[in-house]
């Protein structure tokens, strides 16, 4: 997505909801809704926009609105421009030391001989130690 929308974006936001609803704009206004919707990418705040216009639970729309349809509204246009959402990382179980069949790090002889080979060596070549002397 894109950068977070500046104060001319968020007065233009205003302007569409001015066009609905026929607030009052101000310089004060649009600097207020800014403080709030300032974190968020333009396109994802006119999805949000319109998603909240459509939402019969409001009757005067509020930065509050956007903020609270801005997740639906980054799916749906995530889903519309094909992108995916990364994959969850999956994490490798924790190794058991061969000496003590604990978890390395619930093991504090094995964390010391693995922080002693990495302060003489530095971290290249922890890996393989460790697979060579420590892990089962």
């Amino acid at each position: 997505m894109g950068q977070p929308v500046n104060l001319n974006e968020v007065k233009a936001l205003l302007k569409e909801v001015a066009a609905i609803d026929n607030r009052k704009l101000s310089e004060e206004v649009a600097e207020a809704w800014k403080s709030i919707l300032g974190f968020m990418p333009l396109e994802i705040a006119k999805e949000a926009l319109y998603l909240a216009r459509k939402d019969d639970r409001v009757n005067w729309l509020e930065p509050k609105h956007i903020v609270s349809w801005a997740k639906e509204a980054a799916f749906k246009l995530d889903r519309e421009t094909g992108n995916k959402p990364p994959p969850e990382y999956k994490f490798d179980a924790q190794p058991k030391c061969k000496e003590h069949r604990e978890l390395i790090l619930s093991c504090p002889p094995c964390c010391k001989k693995l922080q002693a080979f990495e302060d003489a060596n530095g971290p290249r070549g922890l890996q393989d130690f460790a697979k060579a002397h420590i892990y089962a």
